[in-house]
C-alpha cells in the first residue's frame, strides 16, 4: 500500500524568484507526467531527486496573494535543502493535503502561514516514517 495520493514528474524550471525572498524558495516544476487532478492548496511531498528522498512542502495553485491568476503553478519548497536543482528531473510523491489555497492580507500573514506548514509537515512525514520503519526511509541530502 502506497503512502501517498498520487505522483507527478517534472523538471525544475525558473520562476519568479518570490519564495526565495521570503525565505521558502521553491523549487517551480514544468509537470512532465500527466496533471492528476487536485485541489488547489498545500501539501505534503516526498521528492525524489538522483534517488534521494527529500521532504517537501508543495503549493499548487494559482497564488492568490500575488493576484498571479495567470496559469496554474507547481511550486515544491524542499525541507533542509541547498543545492541547484535547476533544469534537473525530480519526483513528487503527494502525501497528503495541509491546507485549501487561500489569499493572504500580506506577506507577513503569508510568512507565518507558511512556517506553521512546514512545521506541520515534518511532523506528519517524521511520524509516517516512523511508521513504515521497515519500509523505505526518507534520506536528506
Amino acid at each position: 500500500m502506497n503512502s501517498f495520493i498520487t505522483s507527478i514528474h517534472g523538471t525544475v524550471i525558473s520562476g519568479k524568484q518570490i519564495g526565495r525572498t521570503i525565505g521558502f524558495p521553491t523549487a517551480n516544476l514544468q509537470i512532465l507526467s500527466e496533471i492528476p487532478k487536485l485541489d488547489y492548496g498545500v501539501y505534503g511531498v516526498i521528492v525524489d531527486w538522483k534517488g534521494s528522498k527529500i521532504l517537501g512542502i508543495m503549493n499548487i495553485g494559482i497564488r492568490p496573494t500575488f493576484h498571479d491568476h495567470s496559469e496554474v503553478s507547481y511550486e515544491v519548497h524542499l525541507l533542509d535543502f541547498d543545492e541547484n536543482i535547476y533544469y534537473e528531473h525530480i519526483n513528487v510523491d503527494i502525501c497528503f493535503q495541509v491546507r485549501e489555497e487561500r489569499s493572504f492580507k500580506d506577506i507577513s500573514e503569508l510568512i507565518k502561514q507558511i512556517q506553521s506548514d512546514v512545521a506541520y509537515v515534518k511532523e506528519k512525514l517524521r511520524v509516517m516514517d516512523q511508521s513504515n520503519q521497515n519500509k523505505n526511509h526518507f534520506v536528506h541530502v
